[in-house]
């Protein structure tokens, strides 16, 4: 079994290899998206066991979550009447 593998000739090198780049950049790309997919459906599986499986700590860690954000909401709204007074001089 004789296998006859054309090699490019030394003008085609350029454009073999040009070939070569850009289907190596579109799989880099395909598989960057796929595997953007994959972690965004293993992130809602896992939040959907969690939540199932887990009520009290999903509901712990959302309380403490938006007492988190109201805090910092506090903290903003301060800074910005601050910032007014400050501005108004």
């Amino acid at each position: 079994m004789d296998l006859k593998i054309k090699t490019p000739k030394s003008d085609d090198y350029s454009e073999y290899a040009e070939r070569v780049r850009i289907g190596t950049s579109e799989a880099r790309t395909k598989a960057s998206e796929r595997g953007e997919l994959v972690r965004h459906e293993v992130g809602d599986r896992m939040f959907d066991i969690m939540t199932e499986y887990f009520p009290e700590e999903y509901q712990a860690r959302r309380r403490d979550e938006l007492i988190r954000a109201f805090g910092a909401g506090i903290a903003v709204g301060f800074l910005g009447r601050e910032l007014l007074r400050y501005g108004r001089r």
